[in-house]
């Protein structure tokens, strides 16, 4: 658990930082910045419905002590996975840069 833990905070640490430092500098910043945002919001939503699953599932068990632990290592999976897809999503579909003067 441990060596997950030292894994896994720095790889959500950078993700969260390349996710707002590498926004589209073509587009609108305010429509830029709230799609930021809300993909963060959904990735901590996300994050908060793995930990009530998990502690719905595994509170009734013999291995009820680990819950909180299994929710924080699927959270710290969960935001970069989001966080990544999310960016997939904005650079490449919604803020995609329009070339000008292309050739048709």
């Amino acid at each position: 658990m441990v060596a997950a833990l030292l894994i896994l905070v720095p790889v959500v640490a950078v993700v969260v930082w390349a996710f707002f430092r590498f926004s589209p500098i073509h587009a609108d910043r305010k429509r830029v910045l709230l799609f930021n945002v809300a993909s963060l919001i959904v990735a901590l939503a996300i994050a908060a419905a793995w930990t009530v699953r998990t502690y719905l599932v595994m509170s009734p068990t013999v291995d009820s002590a680990w819950w909180p632990v299994i929710s924080v290592l699927g959270a710290l999976v969960v935001i970069p996975l989001v966080l990544a897809l999310a960016a997939i999503v904005r650079n490449v579909i919604l803020f995609r840069r329009r070339a000008e003067g292309s050739e048709q």
